[in-house]
This record gives structure tokens, C-alpha cells and sequence, in this order.
């Protein structure tokens, strides 16, 4: 049974121009979107406050 020949390793490609671009909008937005973050707990949730006269639903 043949071995396979080894073959010499390809040159490493560079990242084309467009995907570091595409690399760097990425962080950015993840940057900023951590910077923008609130970091006070908050509770998720509509307050509904009832109705002062009884006939009032709240639809």
C-alpha cells in the first residue's frame, strides 16, 4: 500500500483588507455597546398602576 506523499505546508493567507475591516467594526460595536451598558440592576416589567374608579378595566 503507497503512502501518501507529505505534502509541504501552503503559505498562510493573509486576511483580506475587508474582513480586518469587518473584524474591527465588530469590536468597536461590542465596545460600545459594553460602554453604553447599564450596570444598576434593573427590574424587566410594565408598572400598572390600578384603576382609581371601579368600572375602569385595564385592557
Amino acid at each position: 500500500m503507497p503512502h501518501p506523499i507529505a505534502q509541504p505546508n501552503p503559505a498562510r493567507r493573509r486576511m483580506p483588507l475587508r474582513h480586518k475591516l469587518m473584524l474591527a467594526l465588530a469590536c468597536e460595536i461590542l465596545l460600545v455597546g459594553f460602554r453604553q451598558a447599564d450596570f444598576v440592576a434593573s427590574r424587566a416589567g410594565i408598572l400598572i398602576e390600578s384603576p382609581i374608579l371601579p368600572h375602569h378595566a385595564i385592557a
